[in-house]
């Protein structure tokens, strides 16, 4: 089974139903709730997601964050993660922490609608879109 993590960018498509992004990163979803592809993101994302639903969406609770949270297998983070990204030329440190924690559990792919915030290296950066045309939604390729 793949291991795919995924971006807050996908997460929030799928939680507010942002179109037409949320076509897709609906279906990759779907696919994890099915136990097709292993879904991932670190507790970094769900603070980001939450922040972000209280305070652009006005949502007052995180119930949507709860009800994918169960789907959403949440990866460690950790010192030498933390140095990896402050020491990247990377410029956005958020994204680099993301992808230490990606890359430190050994998942596959990041799914992501901002592919250039990401290294092109050690793992296979995506977007929603291009995910659903390597894999059927059976999740094999």
């Amino acid at each position: 089974m793949k291991k795919v993590f995924l971006d807050t960018n996908i997460i929030l498509d799928v939680m507010t139903q942002r179109k037409p992004f949320n076509v897709p990163a609906n279906t990759i979803m779907k696919m994890g709730i099915e136990g097709k592809i292993l879904l991932c993101a670190t507790p970094l994302t769900f603070a980001n997601c939450t922040y972000i639903l209280r305070s652009s969406y006005k949502l007052a609770n995180s119930i949507n964050i709860i009800k994918y949270k169960q789907y959403i297998y949440a990866l460690t983070m950790d010192d030498e993660q933390c140095c990896n990204a402050l020491n990247s030329d990377m410029p956005d440190f958020e994204d680099m922490l993301q992808y230490q924690a990606a890359i430190a559990a050994e998942c596959d792919y990041i799914i992501t609608r901002n592919e250039k915030h990401f290294p092109q290296e050690g793992i296979t950066v995506v977007s929603s879109e291009h995910f659903l045309s390597i894999f059927d939604q059976d999740g094999k390729a």
